[in-house]
């Protein structure tokens, strides 16, 4: 049960949160127009989620959180500009713009049970600047005129088809700082400043919709790289304290380091949507090794380096009339990505005392997905019920059988093993009630090996408000993908309001 002062904390949080919600009741609940013409428009959202811990923490888990202890209460507001700035003639292009403001702020270090506050009071640098954000999220430019369509700008590109895990999409970083695997893919990814543009060639032989499209997001000026999560914060993965020093480096400034691609696209036959892409991307786990150097305290420090990747890879879909579903396709080749080998990046621990080095190798990933909307009376009566199916892989041509997770095993006091091949199982099936405002949803995430997450919400819309409950599972061995979170368990009550 939850002391006394956490249940105190808890109400003050939650009533803060239902005054908050009770004064925008008497804002509008539509998109704000600011001219005649409807050209120039304010769009946004503000909301507040509320998490608790269901599991009592274990392991390398930090700090210490028991059953029913608040985990987050997480406020986000998102402010949208656009405007129409030219409308497409035949002799003018169109001409439009975008900004985004996001501010964000996470109460659980100023508000939440004693341990979170205590993170707070041992590291008040660092949690003060990550518990809250002001950022101009996203800002861009779009200029279209026949067959040329460009966007310049903060923006997210997206070239995969995938769901819950990434394949082709690893293009902008992911932020796991604020809900790690809980938060949906589409609400991970941080913009980037890049320059995007398509061409589209129209009917080029059997391809139909032929596009090329190319994108640089320039390494000259510093580039943005995935988040780390502070020691003790409810979404850092669990790890033993070290008192090694620990540095991060970050790509450095030259164009040899700049995200870029090309991707082309088109329709076959009429029903098949290909692609093919290659680009250079930063990967958004750094690459860890031990510094060997006498001048230091301790003689180790522990480096952390944001490598650059390259990937090459096809994407396919089509609507497969026997079985009545879209069928979905992915396969991506990841060129030197690094890989952990305790041996080789940290030898000190091995008695060798020199500097580590980052192992690489080449790997193999790939998805094969179904997509079915089918009817099942018996639940629903009125809507179809959604079923989205995908079958994750991973594979090391190269592999060395002292490959390991970065992860530190509890059980055993050394690192998780890394297998050459990794599989990965997914469905998420949902539908809806009451004219479309009431939807049920639960997601699986299934690793053979002996691991599960399971994800039941539901959510109901009073337009303009969105509610959400959640509750986030996990089963399973503790050394297996999504097993090594299973003390992480969570419910979520969430509250949105959109105009």
């Amino acid at each position: 049960m939850m002391k006394e002062e956490h249940m105190k904390a808890f109400g003050h949080c939650f009533m803060g949160t239902t005054l908050l919600l009770l004064v925008l009741m008497y804002g509008n609940a539509f998109a704000i127009s600011l001219d005649d013409e409807g050209t120039l428009e304010i769009t946004g959202k503000i909301q507040s989620r509320i998490s608790l811990r269901m599991s009592d923490s274990e392991g390398y888990t930090s700090p210490d959180t028991p059953v029913g202890h608040m985990v987050q209460q997480r406020n986000l507001a998102q402010i949208e500009l656009n405007q129409l700035l030219l409308r497409q003639s035949q002799d003018t292009p169109e001409v439009k713009y975008h900004i985004k403001g996001r501010f964000l702020y996470e109460g659980v270090y100023d508000y939440g049970p004693d341990e979170y506050q205590e993170t707070r009071e041992n590291n008040p640098d660092v949690i003060d600047e990550f518990k809250k954000d002001e950022d101009l999220w996203e800002c861009y430019l779009d200029y279209s005129k026949g067959p040329w369509f460009f966007r310049v700008g903060k923006q997210n590109l997206s070239w995969g088809e995938t769901d819950v895990y990434q394949l082709m999409d690893r293009i902008n970083p992911i932020d796991n700082t604020f809900g790690g695997a809980f938060e949906d893919l589409d609400d991970r990814r941080i913009p980037l400043w890049m320059m995007r543009g398509t061409y589209n060639f129209g009917n080029v032989g059997p391809v139909s919709s032929f596009t090329a499209e190319g994108f640089i997001n320039p390494g000259w000026s510093g580039q943005e790289v995935a988040p780390l999560s502070p020691y003790g914060t409810p979404y850092a993965y669990p790890s033993s304290a070290s008192s090694v020093l620990v540095r991060v480096h970050e790509p450095e400034e030259t164009f040899q380091n700049s995200r870029m691609g090309i991707r082309l696209q088109g329709v076959l036959a009429d029903n098949f949507n290909v692609s093919i892409a290659h680009y250079q991307t930063i990967c958004d786990t750094p690459s860890a090794i031990l510094t060997f150097d006498p001048t230091l305290t301790g003689y180790v420090a522990q480096d952390l380096t944001y490598e650059t990747e390259q990937v090459t890879g096809a994407t396919a879909s089509f609507y497969e009339s026997h079985i009545d579903a879209i069928v979905r396709a992915e396969a991506a080749w990841f060129w030197d990505e690094p890989v952990f080998i305790p041996e080789v990046n940290l030898p000190a621990l091995f008695g060798v005392y020199e500097t580590g080095k980052i192992p690489t190798t080449n790997m193999l990933r790939y998805m094969v997905g179904l997509d079915k909307s089918l009817w099942m009376r018996f639940i629903n009566d009125t809507s179809m019920i959604n079923c989205y199916f995908q079958y994750f892989a991973e594979y090391y041509p190269d592999y060395d059988d002292r490959q390991c997770l970065a992860v530190e095993d509890y059980s055993t006091g050394g690192f998780i093993e890394q297998k050459r091949y990794e599989q990965k199982v997914t469905l998420i099936t949902s539908t809806t009630y009451m004219s479309g405002t009431l939807t049920p949803q639960i997601v699986f995430a299934y690793d053979p090996r002996g691991a599960m997450m399971y994800i039941p919400s539901i959510e109901k819309s009073f337009h303009p408000w969105i509610f959400k409950i959640a509750y986030y599972g996990i089963v399973g061995d503790e050394d297996v993908s999504v097993g090594i979170l299973k003390d992480r368990q969570q419910l979520s009550m969430q509250a949105t309001v959109v105009f």
